[in-house]
């Protein structure tokens, strides 16, 4: 309807069986701004405040007079000191961790303990028994494991100078016969030690929230305190430290590529590739030489002719193209000026790449399931996973530096075929109201239909846009379905509360390019049809891609619900390893490496809360 006072139509919109009912939205839902990391560009509507169903709910949150906090249980009285070695060392202990409230920080010989969180209810339940001592004050085997344990820090990426390794070894050697107070001391020390290493181990350095404050994905979670009471138990410390790094495949390669990074430092560092013209198959001389140590250092170069060769033959070409597929540059086989840039990076850099996303794999949870969708955004690829393999990959567009796609998780429930587009406010005055002042019809050429505070269609030229601005804007823009809709013919809702989800894009030549920097935070996939048909025929036979491309190319937006949702995760890892092992080293598009880089080197160390 475009005459003006018509009342805007709802949308009839057939729904398969379960899927959410979706209706014309009020206005005032419609209006709702979207919130800052949702904001969408005038060509692409990646962002869409509203959904389907108005915009996505805030958080509940308790309200300070609704809060209960239950008073934690009030703590053993100290047991009575006795003439064994045993006794006295549970008194010292009890003395220090022993409180009403309990204490929150804790000092044993002016060194602040870092995990009294966990520390001072695992002495609580052990009667403040020491637990690294036997009973005549002689140190446990496990004492000499956890040091042993703790030289493997730098090989989880870890900062080894974060544990008091050495003080450890000092002061064991240092006890003084009949000294309760210096073992129970060291008895404390030990505990902290472990519980603040075995969280480091478990659920990273740093808490994600101090380089992103939104960051909502539940990390990996263990009570440590009964991991540390296990370990004790099996006399099996090293053992049990090692199981609480991640265990995902993608998080072994890095550290073997952290060890072998290593060894290539150790060794002098990989030659630098001197400037000149492009090196190519049949190139000889002495940058070929350096060409070839170069790739037979990061692992791209497997053949062995000797480090004299200095000829660009065929096995150099194929080492080439996988460090160029490796590092996101264009498979050509040919040393140009960007892959020298990209080989010429020191290998300290590298290892230090390594170790930032090390970190990041620490702060996500043990399984993504048996069926998920990942996308790495410096990839600028989307892979669907099933049962550990990739079934699916597409290129995808992700958001901008200014509009950047965030990273959280959420589960697919459902797909809109056919989707309509309702502009999010801020892209109506920011980018559609200026096109309105130069010309009222511009929009109704992008099928951009405008209604008024009261849900009214509205003719444009009636309108003196001139005298219309951002504050006094009481508009609704909606864009018809069909093939100049700028969500495409798809989009994949995962609800969540930046309002960012996959969709198709009449946009198709940005998929061409190597760095796809070009949405307003939603991913843009390059093929949608096949990531329907993925998901919707399995649950209904009848959704072929005949039947997906003939719904999908209507004038009605229709919704199909999963009978199974799949959860997606939105991620950001500049090295990352594919399935077949291949690590790759990405641009940091957002510029998040250096503020983490920062965070590592001057946040103060979290200690062992269990995550």
């Amino acid at each position: 309807m475009s005459a003006q006072g018509a009342a805007a139509p709802a949308s009839v919109v057939p729904v398969d069986s379960a899927a959410p009912s979706i209706g014309a939205s009020t206005l005032a839902n419609l209006q709702a701004p979207p919130p800052p990391a949702a904001v969408s560009d005038p060509d692409a509507a990646d962002v869409d405040p509203a959904s389907e169903n108005g915009p996505a709910a805030a958080p509940s949150v308790e309200s300070p007079a609704e809060a209960v906090v239950a008073a934690p249980p009030p703590m053993p009285a100290c047991p009575e000191n006795g003439p064994g070695m045993s006794a006295q060392m549970a008194v010292r202990i009890c003395q220090k961790v022993r409180s009403d409230p309990p204490p929150t920080h804790l000092k044993v010989d002016e060194r602040t303990l870092r995990a009294v969180s966990t520390l001072v209810p695992f002495y609580a339940e052990h009667a403040y028994q020491a637990v690294w001592f036997d009973g005549e004050g002689q140190p446990l085997p496990a004492a000499e494991q956890l040091i042993e344990a703790l030289g493997e820090a730098d090989q989880e990426g870890l900062r080894a100078s974060d544990y008091p390794r050495a003080l450890l070894r000092k002061q064991l050697a240092a006890l003084s016969t009949g000294d309760a107070a210096q073992r129970a001391d060291l008895d404390l020390l030990l505990t902290d030690t472990f519980l603040t290493y075995a969280n480091h181990l478990l659920s990273g350095r740093l808490s994600p929230r101090s380089v992103d404050p939104d960051w909502a994905i539940k990390p990996r979670s263990r009570d440590l305190g009964a991991v540390l009471r296990e370990a004790l138990a099996s006399g099996k410390i090293g053992a049990a430290l090692r199981d609480l790094a991640p265990h995902s495949p993608g998080y072994t390669q890095l550290r073997n590529t952290l060890h072998q990074y290593r060894q290539v430092e150790k060794d002098g560092g990989w030659p630098m590739i001197a400037d000149g013209p492009a090196l190519a198959p049949g190139a000889q001389g002495p940058r070929v030489r350096d060409l070839r140590a170069r790739l037979h250092d990061s692992g791209d170069l497997k053949d062995n002719s000797g480090k004299d060769v200095a000829i660009f033959d065929k096995n150099v070409a194929t080492a080439v193209r996988r460090f160029q597929k490796r590092h996101g540059l264009a498979e050509t086989g040919v040393v140009n000026a960007a892959t020298r840039t990209a080989m010429n990076v020191p290998v300290s850099e590298r290892i230090r790449q390594v170790e930032l996303n090390m970190e990041r794999w620490r702060w996500l949870p043990d399984e993504f399931g048996s069926r998920y969708i990942l996308v790495n955004i410096p990839s600028f690829k989307m892979r669907v996973i099933e049962n550990g393999k990739p079934v699916i990959e597409s290129n995808v567009v992700v958001g901008r530096l200014e509009r950047q796609t965030p990273t959280f998780t959420a589960n697919m429930k459902y797909l809109v075929l056919s989707p309509q587009w309702y502009v999010p406010r801020s892209i109506a005055v920011k980018d559609k109201l200026p096109q309105l002042k130069r010309n009222a019809q511009s929009l109704a050429r992008q099928n951009i239909r405008i209604y008024n505070s009261a849900g009214q269609a509205v003719n444009p030229g009636s309108i003196n846009w001139g005298a219309v601005s951002a504050n006094n804007f009481n508009y609704q823009l909606r864009q018809d379905s069909g093939p100049r809709n700028a969500l495409g013919r798809v989009k994949f809702m995962f609800p969540n509360r930046y309002n960012v989800y996959l969709h198709d894009t009449p946009s198709r030549e940005l998929f061409s390019r190597n760095q796809r920097t070009f949405s307003s935070g939603c991913i843009r996939v390059s093929n949608p049809l096949e990531l329907a048909e993925y998901l919707l025929k399995p649950q209904d036979p009848t959704w072929n891609m005949d039947k997906i491309k003939t719904v999908s190319s209507g004038s009605q937006q229709r919704v199909v619900s999963l009978r199974q949702e799949v959860p997606v995760y939105l991620l950001y890892w500049t090295v990352w390893a594919d399935e077949e092992g291949l690590v790759h080293f990405l641009d940091d598009v957002y510029k998040r490496d250096p503020a983490l880089k920062r965070a590592l080197s001057t946040e103060p160390v979290r200690g062992g809360n269990g995550a």
